[in-house]
């Protein structure tokens, strides 16, 4: 099947599973991306591009194999995900799930762009750099991601609704994270944030 018909097919299966997520995010009363403490880490999810922008994206840390929900990632937004410094896992859900790791370092912020993902059918939440590879701060692309996405948070009632679906994400974590480990270190390298990265 075509990569963009399989993502149009499973977008109302991927709506039916996450039902009402895209409503649990509300645009974020901080009128830009803030700057952390030196005790903790921003990590920074934007999605701009408009291939299979109906398909729902979910972003969630897991932690020691246990999933928790950053927020819901409409297209045209970005999510500013405070964590603690260290090694972190990040999967994105959208028909398919995909993962990020990243090493993160107290103060810094870093920034992933959550891109259609051709070989999977899913959104791969990839890290952008300060200047090397094909996905970093210095290009026009990253400007017009940054400045074309609204900032957004989550609802208070987040938490109840991943308590209802938490085991659904969490059966689909399990099935793609071991998909995951068959990729090469230098894959894997590709997909991880490194501490340098932050700004």
């Amino acid at each position: 099947m075509q990569p963009l018909l399989k993502l149009s097919a499973t977008a109302a299966a991927a709506l039916l599973l996450t039902g009402c997520a895209s409503n649990m995010m509300v645009k974020s009363e901080q009128p830009g991306v803030v700057a952390p403490p030196a005790d903790e880490a921003t990590v920074v999810f934007m999605r701009k591009s408009f291939v299979a922008s109906a398909v729902g994206v979910e972003i969630f840390e897991v932690v020691d194999d246990e999933l928790s929900f950053v927020g819901a990632l409409p297209t045209g937004n970005k999510i500013a995900h405070r964590t603690s410094p260290g090694t972190k896992v990040y999967m994105a859900y959208g028909a398919a799930a995909d993962f990020m790791v990243a090493n993160v370092v107290g103060g810094k912020t870093y920034y992933s762009i959550v891109r259609p993902n051709w070989g999977t059918g899913g959104f791969a939440p990839t890290p952008i750099r300060q200047t090397t590879s094909e996905y970093n701060m210095q290009t026009d692309d990253f400007k017009s991601w940054d400045s074309g996405t609204t900032l957004i948070e989550k609802k208070p009632t987040a938490a109840a609704w991943f308590a209802e679906n938490k085991a659904k994400y969490q059966a689909i974590y399990e099935e793609y994270w071991r998909r995951f480990q068959n990729k090469t270190p230098d894959e894997v390298a590709q997909r991880t944030l490194m501490p340098e990265d932050g700004i």
